[in-house]
């Protein structure tokens, strides 16, 4: 079985190698999920953790009154939202190197935390969703875009076929809705609230998790 640090490893050496493309390759098909994942955590209101910030390509999309730190687990990635950060003049926002499965926070940290494009691609995803309701605030929410699907047995086995050699290029093709469904009834402390389809054609998903108040 993959370890955590093993999967690190290998997204640093991929995200290595996209850094200078990812955004020329991206930037156009995730606009809209990203810009709808910052509009909801800045309508929440308060502090805002996103994880997986790789280049940056949400950040505009925050409004400049919510305090936005960002966690990254490549430098590559991070250096590029740095200099957005820079030529955009975002001075809202914090960058840091960080493994989401153990982030440096203290608990209730944050009102919102958003994770675009990233929790398909962790090696534990339930761990990393623990901490997310850990640093977050009674009352807060955790915001999730991505490639999720809803099941059916014929797209499940074209799924976990493909699997192997997307994660090699740092994609995922098989991440169940399930898999948030169970970890949600399962950890007792949070509310799985929306699922809603995003475009194109619903490729994509936005989860709303409620951390319930104390």
């Amino acid at each position: 079985m993959t370890t955590s640090s093993e999967t690190a490893d290998l997204q640093r050496r991929i995200y290595r190698r996209w850094a200078p493309v990812y955004d020329r390759l991206y930037a156009g098909i995730l606009k809209q999920a990203h810009r709808i994942l910052a509009q909801r955590a800045s309508a929440h209101g308060g502090d805002v953790l996103e994880i997986g910030v790789g280049t940056g390509l949400g950040l505009p999309y925050y409004h400049p009154a919510r305090k936005l730190v960002g966690i990254d687990i490549s430098e590559e990635m991070l250096a590029r939202a740095q200099e957005k950060r820079a030529r955009l003049n975002l001075q809202n926002v914090s960058l840091r190197v960080m493994d989401a499965h153990r982030l440096e926070f203290s608990d209730a940290t944050f009102d919102v935390v958003t994770l675009p494009f990233v929790l398909t691609l962790v090696a534990k995803p339930e761990a990393v969703l623990c901490e997310c309701a850990r640093v977050t605030k009674p009352g807060g929410a955790i915001i999730i875009a991505s490639r999720i699907s809803r099941g059916g047995v014929l797209q499940s086995k074209l799924e976990r076929a493909v699997a192997p050699v997307a994660r090699r290029i740092g994609l995922s093709s098989s991440f169940h809705l399930s898999t948030i469904q169970q970890w949600n009834e399962e950890h007792g402390g949070v509310l799985l609230d929306a699922v809603e389809d995003l475009r194109p054609m619903g490729f994509f998903k936005l989860v709303a998790i409620h951390r319930k108040a104390d």
